[in-house]
């Protein structure tokens, strides 16, 4: 009994921890339109702009591996996950994903 309390508690304490972790992350989604070393601006599916920061820490995937900032190019869809810096009013990119699709409304391959 006591063994299934504390495995509740430590499963419990994991999951708000996962949760507290992604507090506060904006995630963006769009089309490059330009890449500059530090920056890179989205035209987001809504239409809006977005100019967001590039950081030594940013990592990039492409295909759930892992990409190098080099392989950001205009033209590429992304999605950002992001926070806001509150100082600059301005995103701040913690993880972008190359070739990052919206699937909203589309079936899949073979699906009907």
């Amino acid at each position: 009994m006591v063994k299934r309390i504390a495995a509740f508690l430590m499963t419990s304490l994991l999951v708000t921890g996962f949760l507290l972790a992604q507090s506060g992350t904006t995630h963006l989604m769009g089309t490059v339109t330009a890449v500059k070393p530090d920056t890179v601006t989205i035209k987001m599916e809504d239409g809006k702009t977005e100019m967001v920061m590039l950081e030594k820490t940013t990592k990039y995937t492409k295909d759930d591996k892992p990409a190098k900032d080099t392989d950001l190019k205009i033209g590429d869809n992304v999605m950002i996950n992001a926070k806001m810096d509150t100082k600059m009013k301005m995103y701040t990119a913690n993880e972008v994903m190359l070739g990052a699709k919206d699937t909203k409304g589309k079936a899949e391959p073979g699906k009907k």
